[in-house]
């Protein structure tokens, strides 16, 4: 048997379609049943490849896509008669360009450091209080050469300073002025307080006595 073969016309595609159509030798179906995955079918004629391709859907039910039915000529060309052909998977997106990194802020200047406050100027130290009231008349009696009178150490809490309020008194009583000032006392609490007042006072007085006596003397 000679099979004349023509070479399909290349005016159009559906008349190339049209023309390896009408002169198909053999036909095939494809069903696609998943990934990489097809069952297949052929046939000499357009009826039988259309009964097989019936039967492919029927065998894989599960199959979503119809079977693609392909005519070949006797020199090889082919065509798609039947059905779309699966869809190659889509290529994979390529990776999208990281984005720049931003530039890094500025760093804020430094805020300048705040001025030193000013020093408050120091207080004036207070004066002295002038004695008032009795302990204006004590001392206005010793400046007149008045003795004070000798400390109470009677109670407990002096107890311990009876001795050295002894020692005064007797420095007094002898009218050394030149020992009661330099008789140690460390006024820290009430007794040495009150036996340091005495003494001052006792000085003050001795002073003013022999102030008077030596114009008197004159």
């Amino acid at each position: 048997m000679i099979i004349k073969t023509t070479t399909p016309t290349m005016e159009s595609a559906d008349a190339y379609n049209a023309e390896v159509s009408a002169n198909a030798t053999r036909f095939a179906a494809s069903l696609f049943l998943g990934r990489g995955k097809f069952a297949n079918a052929e046939a000499d004629t357009r009826e039988a490849i259309d009964a097989a391709a019936a039967q492919l859907s029927a065998d894989n039910p599960n199959a979503t896509a119809k079977p693609v039915i392909v005519a070949f000529d006797a020199t090889g060309n082919q065509t798609v008669v039947s059905g779309k052909p699966h869809k190659a998977p889509k290529a994979a997106k390529a990776p999208k360009a990281p984005k720049a990194e931003k530039a890094p802020k500025a760093p804020k200047a430094a805020k300048a450091p705040k001025a030193p406050k000013a020093e408050k100027a120091p207080k004036a130290p207070k004066a002295d209080k002038p004695a008032g009231g009795k302990r204006a008349e004590i001392l206005a009696s010793a400046e007149a050469g008045t003795l004070p009178a000798k400390p109470d150490f009677s109670a407990a809490t002096h107890a311990r300073f009876r001795k050295k309020l002894d020692e005064i008194i007797a420095l007094v009583d002898a009218g050394d002025i030149k020992a009661l000032k330099a008789y140690p006392i460390n006024p820290i609490s009430s007794s040495p307080k009150a036996m340091d007042r005495y003494r001052n006072l006792a000085v003050t007085a001795l002073e003013a006595q022999r102030k008077a006596a030596k114009a008197e003397a004159k």
